[in-house]
């Protein structure tokens, strides 16, 4: 099968011509790989999803994909009693074309979903007659896998995208950052009516 990214977007491609930069021409590949070290931060003022990585390819044949993410996520959350609460968590999707791509499609195992999964997640209560100040920071590295079945023969965009979903009640206040991140995207060719 064959799978090409644009040029300007493979992470293994070297400087690109000046006669290519509006328009790269595309190359062969049988899977994509981005990557970003940069922090994106999210806190409870940014209520909108972030993109945290994207790409474009061309699938040359009718294929199922294979979409793995992995990336570091870090809660800070900062709770203050008496009755100081604090609920962060991030979550973590992959779009297709604009669409999200579902965790599972079978009907059967509860599918068609929504296609988000929690990369990290905290609640953090205080309930003390004194005033006690708490914060808590963490990271760790989570990873997940996503299927797309039956893809047509197109460019395509696959972004990953990530929301930071937050309650803090009384004093308190609470962030997320994603750092280091990879996508792999890989064609492949499941059995005829495969599920997810």
């Amino acid at each position: 099968m064959a799978l090409t990214a644009m040029l300007a977007l493979s992470p293994l491609a070297g400087p690109v011509p000046s006669a290519w930069a509006q328009n790269p021409p595309p190359t062969p590949a049988d899977k994509i790989q981005v990557s970003a070290s940069t922090i994106e931060v999210m806190d409870s003022t940014q209520p909108q999803p972030v993109t945290l990585l994207s790409v474009t390819f061309r699938t040359s044949n009718p294929a199922d994909l294979l979409i793995r993410f992995t990336g570091e996520c870090a809660l800070f959350t900062d709770v203050m009693s008496p009755d100081g609460n604090s609920k962060a968590n991030v979550k973590v999707w992959v779009e297709l074309d604009g669409v999200p791509v579902p965790v599972t499609s079978d009907p059967a195992k509860g599918g068609p979903d929504d296609g988000k999964v929690v990369f990290c997640n905290r609640e953090v209560q205080l309930t003390s007659p004194d005033v006690i100040d708490l914060f808590l920071r963490t990271r760790e590295s989570h990873a997940f896998q996503w299927g797309a079945l039956n893809v047509g023969n197109q460019v395509h965009t696959l972004e990953v995208k990530a929301q930071l979903d937050v309650l803090v009640t009384g004093g308190g206040a609470a962030e997320a950052a994603v750092g280091k991140r990879v996508l792999i995207m890989e064609p492949v060719h499941l059995e005829h009516d495969a599920t997810f």
